[in-house]
């Protein structure tokens, strides 16, 4: 409660200030869309994941920026609903859309015009999905994101004005060939392979900073206190699903070492753990259970979907955890051990666990 106390006197001088002026509202609502990625609602939880993301690459911070500016317009501009808009909920799609698209194409003149589109498409289809999945009282995640960059990234193909990195070329996969298993920085090297404790510290904290495709330590770091600002809960089921995707890969299923170092199999697992652990389940026991075995699961669809589209040379994305998180969601009201949260009740995990405790004692 102290705690809460304290974040209520950092903050409440902005929010001030954000109904006072218009300007300072809408980068509030652009901070918020960048925090909205790990489902924080925060302006300074998003503000650090900037300043984590252009630790990183300013070439990634700047696609973010426009992104998430352009995604926000948008929604203005067509009057999506004022309190999604300033709550961020048509920014975190745009600034994954950005920041994606930057990652697998090089960067020319033609580029940032590619992303203000993509970006201006993510908030159409957010409203799409809202509108299709709303009334089941289901979230759009990021599928947006995922759905845009796909069409985006296979356009490209045919595109001369727009090319394509290494890391989007179509690959057949050899299935009798061996995983290479060692845990390492480089793909075809076993210099610096093993397990090390370093090698584990940069896997983990590299699983939490792939969410925003960041291959960084540092910023890894960064994202977690960030997220540890808002909320307590979503720091530590960040912290267990970058965990289970590394375990599970690393040492139940045998992956590939070379993803596993720069947590490919983590970010998934981080995303479907935040979003269950708390966020769309009230925090107890049971659906702590449920979140890290959903956090499992997409790791094992991250390798799924990563086989479906190698001969394509399309990347899973966050695919792996919407599909997770959809399949875990939906049960809902069926499973009587766990406890549903409607999606106009959705907060963070603090405050949504103490509104179900006093609910339960008023009954």
């Amino acid at each position: 409660m102290e705690r809460a106390i304290s974040m209520e006197r950092l903050t409440t001088p902005w929010e001030r200030m954000t109904n006072e002026n218009w300007l300072l509202r809408f980068i509030d609502s652009l901070l918020r869309g960048c925090g909205q990625v790990m489902f924080q609602n925060n302006p300074l939880t998003g503000l650090l994941f900037l300043v984590g993301i252009f630790v990183n690459s300013a070439l990634l911070g700047l696609a973010g920026i426009i992104g998430v500016v352009v995604s926000t317009l948008t929604a203005v501009v067509l009057n999506a609903d004022r309190g999604a808009v300033r709550a961020g909920l048509f920014g975190y799609n745009g600034i994954l859309t950005g920041i994606g698209l930057a990652f697998f194409l090089k960067w020319n003149l033609t580029l940032p015009v590619y992303i203000i589109l993509a970006s201006i498409l993510s908030s159409i289809v957010m409203m799409a999905l809202v509108n299709m999945l709303g009334p089941r009282d289901v979230p759009a995640l990021t599928a947006p994101f995922v759905l845009t960059t796909w069409i985006f990234l296979f356009a490209v193909f045919l595109f001369n004005h727009l090319q394509p990195t290494q890391a989007i070329q179509p690959a057949l996969l050899k299935p009798s060939a061996a995983v290479q298993t060692d845990l390492r920085p480089l793909p075809g090297s076993l210099i610096g392979a093993g397990l090390t404790p370093l090698n584990l510290v940069e896997a983990f904290f590299r699983g939490i900073g792939e969410v925003f495709f960041q291959d960084n330590l540092l910023t890894g770091i960064i994202f977690l206190v960030a997220i540890l600002i808002n909320s307590r809960i979503s720091a530590l089921f960040a912290a267990l699903g970058s965990l289970v995707g590394m375990l599970t890969a690393l040492f139940l299923l045998g992956g590939n070492g070379h993803w596993i170092y720069h947590g490919l199999y983590g970010f998934n697992a981080v995303l479907s753990a935040i979003a269950i652990g708390g966020v769309f389940y009230v925090l107890t026991w049971q659906s702590a259970i449920y979140a890290l075995l959903c956090a499992l699961i997409s790791t094992i669809a991250m390798a799924a979907i990563s086989v479906l589209l190698s001969p394509l040379g399309m990347p899973a994305l966050t695919a792996p955890f919407v599909l997770s998180a959809w399949l875990f969601i939906l049960p809902r009201t069926g499973f009587q051990a766990l406890h549903p949260v409607s999606l106009a009740d959705v907060t963070n995990p603090e405050r949504i666990r103490h509104m179900y405790q006093e609910h339960a004692l008023a009954h």
